[in-house]
């Protein structure tokens, strides 16, 4: 197996877990995951248990139920969030077939901007807008990043109803969660569950990391991608993205700190950067370090550096196998590329390494990886 069929990006791992597209009649394209990297407390999905108004002292105290909640958000958010339907071309044999998809987006800015995803919009060449009052736009792409799967368009009006966004980072296991999108091209529809896990890391099928995912239980189909997760405050908690293929109530959204971090960066430059390592990897386990005699039976291995790259500059050099990020074991390959996505362009980090019997502490600075790698 040559090196660029193992490995997507210089700094980016092997997949270990597969996200398909689902594509089904007009709907677009959707994630379907089939394994999940990280794995944290999953809070199973139940009833809940909704309250009667009580009295206290003579005084009526009104709880508000599920029920009222669901009703609230979904005239709250609802208008925030658009139907998204574009128009590609497929090559099928020696020739282009059109195909039509339909999906979400939500509007984060009263002159036009709207969050998607970037699979929603790759190579569309039409997009075309509805709002929730019936009214059409064509849209253009403002830009796209595939590492988070964050894309944002832009249609040309004023005055729409931006939908108010949340604070992802004090997400809590079991709390409400309700997704509005576009499934199977039906239009707006609410469906609800509860954030089930946090910190889901999943892999696309083109080997990029998608980390820190939100876990839901909420049904999401194809065609809700890009649509809204939302609160029970009306605030939109994450961007859905992918489901689990072949299970049910397993879905996943992009937190929308980390998408409202991506797009400013869109809507100012045109694109989002990304740290970068500048080299290709692979994970040692128990087999390949038997195989190899390997001096460690974890880690990510440097199968290549690139010239001039982040690494070369550092001393890295090919077969060396980096067991720490900055004091962190590494025991895969994922695990340093999750270690370097959460860092910044120009951060100094160390990496330990073990190259032959010597085990060596190198401090390199990551960089801003070149576009198209």
């Amino acid at each position: 197996m040559d090196k660029n069929s193992r490995f997507f990006f210089f700094f980016l791992a092997m997949v270990i877990a597969i996200v398909g597209v689902v594509l089904g009649g007009v709907v677009a394209p959707q994630y379907a995951v089939k394994g999940v990297v990280s794995s944290e407390i999953t809070t199973p999905s139940g009833t809940a248990v909704t309250e009667e108004p009580q009295t206290v002292t003579g005084t009526t105290r009104v709880v508000e139920t599920e029920e009222s909640i669901y009703i609230k958000v979904a005239e709250s958010v609802g208008p925030s969030v658009v139907n998204v339907n574009t128009l590609s071309k497929v090559q099928f044999f020696f020739q282009a077939i059109p195909q039509e998809g339909a999906a979400s987006g939500v509007i984060i800015s009263e002159d036009g901007y709207i969050l998607t995803n970037n699979h929603v919009v790759e190579g569309a060449q039409q997009i075309k807008v509805t709002l929730a009052d019936g009214r059409n736009f064509d849209a253009k792409v403002v830009g796209r990043d595939p590492y988070t799967d964050v894309a944002v368009i832009k249609v040309n009006a004023n005055n729409l109803p931006a939908a108010k966004l949340g604070d992802s980072t004090e997400l809590k296991i079991g709390q409400i969660a309700i997704a509005i999108g576009n499934p199977f091209g039906l239009g707006k529809t609410v469906t609800a569950g509860i954030v089930s896990a946090l910190n889901r890391n999943i892999t696309t099928e083109t080997g990029t990391i998608i980390e820190g995912l939100i876990q839901t239980d909420a049904p999401i189909n194809p065609g809700n991608s890009g649509g809204a997760l939302v609160n029970s405050a009306g605030e939109v908690i994450g961007i859905n993205t992918a489901i689990y293929q072949g299970a049910q109530g397993i879905g996943f959204a992009i937190p929308i700190h980390l998408a409202r971090s991506i797009a400013s960066q869109i809507i100012d430059k045109g694109y989002a950067s990304h740290p970068w390592l500048g080299v290709y990897l692979d994970t040692v386990d128990t087999q390949i370090a038997a195989y190899y005699r390997l001096p460690v039976n974890y880690g990510a291995i440097i199968m290549d550096v690139v010239k001039d790259g982040p690494a070369a500059k550092a001393g890295i050099k090919t077969g060396d196998i980096v067991i720490e990020f900055n004091g962190e074991k590494i025991e895969t390959a994922d695990d340093l590329v999750v270690r370097v996505m959460r860092q910044n362009v120009g951060d100094k980090v160390k990496l330990t390494v073990v190259r032959g019997e010597q085990r060596l502490t190198l401090e390199l600075t990551l960089e801003e990886r070149p576009k198209g790698e």
